[in-house]
């Protein structure tokens, strides 16, 4: 440049120079690698507890009269699978996990009506029907007391409710002995089932929590029973947390498991429009019924959809495979195979550690049931300063 000397270097000064700034270098490197060491850490779990009996009997009923015995095989199932067992070793499964935030799906309360009036609105025939109230099963409940007697530290931090319905059902599987106005169907009593998404906190983690979200998905599978619709909810529900420097949201969810695998698929397209459009970093745990082939899925064409959208979004896969599913709590030789449960994140997050829960011998009941039929999925991460 004109009038500016240039003054060339020596064979001397140019090693002094590359030797200074190779010094420059080294010390740069460990400023770097203290700067990770201090980005937080957060372990997360999800888990899905199994609302005890599969639903299918009911929801695939053509008739009021099939439903009414349908029923009647989830109750049965409901009450062999013993909740207030499998609590427990899914009690000791959150304690060791040390996760900061947990998720949990199909947390069911079960309620029942002694004597059967018909169901209850939306889906009773009968006008005047009530809803049952009387508590038979707070599965909430039951895992919050199951925590606290074993010392964990865990309170709910949001709750989300999804999937809510009451029929009548034949509880001894004989016309004869009904009761109310479809007694002439069996129906001995009515049962009302909500199913919830739950987040928990364990108490002493740094993690501070925020705003709460929640919602439903627009699109649902409804079925049609003896021409009344069944509308089967699902919900997410978020909270946003910081920990230290770091702000992030944690999602939990449980998208659909009936029908066509559209449904779930626009489900979780909704997710990407709605609470996973944001800049924080994103934590989303749940049971997302899909998967790809590197997770043993899809079982079914299509069973991928909704894995793919989130995944063409930028979520990065932080979770551990081979969660799901058995076919029988009771099977004793039952193996997980493919994997439904995951834990995801945008922008991608070092997984410092991830591990499935739920598929120890050990952790049957003295009625040797399993904990559920899914397992559960922690994931130890690294968030972004």
């Amino acid at each position: 440049m004109p009038g500016k000397e240039t003054i060339p270097l020596t064979p001397s000064k140019t090693w002094l120079a590359i030797a200074g700034l190779a010094a420059l270098a080294a010390l740069a490197v460990p400023a770097a690698s203290e700067a990770k060491a201090r980005d937080p850490k957060i372990t997360v779990m999800t888990r899905n507890l199994f609302i005890g009996a599969d639903l299918r009997p009911g929801i695939d009923a053509r008739t009021i009269p099939e439903a009414i015995d349908g029923v009647g095989v989830i109750w049965d199932q409901f009450r062999s699978t013993k909740f207030p067992e499998r609590a427990a070793p899914l009690a000791r499964e959150i304690k060791r996990s040390k996760a900061d935030l947990v998720g949990l799906q199909e947390v069911a309360l079960w309620r029942k009506q002694a004597r059967s009036d018909g169901g209850a609105p939306p889906i009773s025939p009968i006008p005047d029907a009530t809803p049952a109230t009387k508590v038979e099963q707070d599965f909430l409940l039951i895992l919050k007391r199951k925590l606290r007697r074993i010392g964990a530290g865990y309170r709910v931090a949001a709750v989300a409710r999804e999937f809510d319905a009451e029929l009548p059902v034949d509880v001894d599987g004989h016309d004869a002995s009904g009761t109310g106005p479809l007694a002439g169907f069996g129906a001995d009593i009515d049962v009302r089932l909500t199913t919830r998404n739950v987040i928990l906190v364990r108490r002493g983690s740094d993690v501070k929590l925020g705003r709460v979200r929640r919602s439903r998905f627009k699109t649902r599978f409804e079925a049609n029973v003896g021409g009344i619709v069944i509308p089967v909810d699902r919900s997410w529900l978020s909270v946003d947390a910081r920990l230290r420097g770091s702000r992030l949201r944690f999602l939990d969810t449980h998208l659909e498991a009936f029908g066509d695998p559209t449904i779930r698929e626009a489900q979780a397209n909704e997710l990407i429009a709605g609470p996973l459009d944001t800049t924080q970093q994103v934590i989303l745990v749940g049971d997302l019924n899909s998967g790809i082939a590197r997770h043993n899925e899809p079982e079914k064409p299509g069973d991928d959809l909704a894995f793919r959208a989130l995944a063409d979004f930028g979520m990065n896969d932080n979770g551990a495979i081979q969660s799901c599913c058995y076919d029988s709590v009771f099977d004793a030789n039952g193996v997980f195979d493919h994997t439904v449960d995951h834990v995801l994140t945008k922008p991608r997050l070092k997984t410092l550690r991830a591990f499935v829960t739920g598929d120890d011998p050990e952790e049957r009941t003295r009625s040797q049931l399993w904990p559920s039929d899914h397992g559960g999925v922690v994931s130890r991460l690294r968030l972004r300063g």
